[in-house]
């Protein structure tokens, strides 16, 4: 009898709700700022909604919209001006990070974008997301190209350079 109940959870799993939200911004893999999107209900009352990153799709503000979209675009237009002038300070930037390797130039592990965004912040003193950072995994010493996505789809290329840790 519990085998057969066990056999219609895994085929009948619990529905995961989702919640229609406004968002206010534009958010990276969700959506630009001003669209109407689906997510999960617990991620836009934990994350998105306390940090007035989106309103809830109801009615009333779906009625307000075309009058908030103003105020949204003027948002977006600030943060990309922002963020323009932030890729124009960060291009000529680089970072050096000291890290153990062995004797060809192979590195103990791998240097992450966790890593890399230390690195920066500490050296350049410029707060990013460490999940903004694109990059692969760095294996090898030497100079690599990383890019920093600032907003939407404003990004800046800044070299590394991985140097053996004495």
């Amino acid at each position: 009898m519990q085998s057969k109940e066990l056999d219609t959870w895994l085929y009948f799993p619990t529905p995961v709700n989702k919640m229609e939200i406004i968002l206010l911004e534009t958010l990276n893999k969700i959506g630009k700022a001003g669209e109407i999107v689906s997510v999960k209900d617990g991620f836009a009352n934990n994350f998105l909604i306390p940090m007035k990153k989106a309103i809830i799709a109801n009615k009333k503000n779906k009625n307000n919209l075309a009058s908030k979209m103003s105020q949204i675009n003027d948002n977006n237009l600030r943060k990309i001006n922002e963020a323009t002038e932030l890729k124009s300070k960060l291009e000529s930037k680089e970072i050096t990070i000291q890290i153990e390797a062995n004797e060809e130039g192979n590195l103990y592990g791998n240097l992450g974008a966790k890593q890399i965004y230390e690195s920066f912040r500490k050296e350049h003193l410029i707060e990013l997301d460490a999940t903004n950072i694109i990059t692969t995994n760095i294996k090898k010493l030497g100079e690599h190209i990383v890019t920093l996505r600032l907003y939407d789809e404003i990004s800046v290329d800044i070299k590394l350079n991985v140097i053996k840790k004495v």
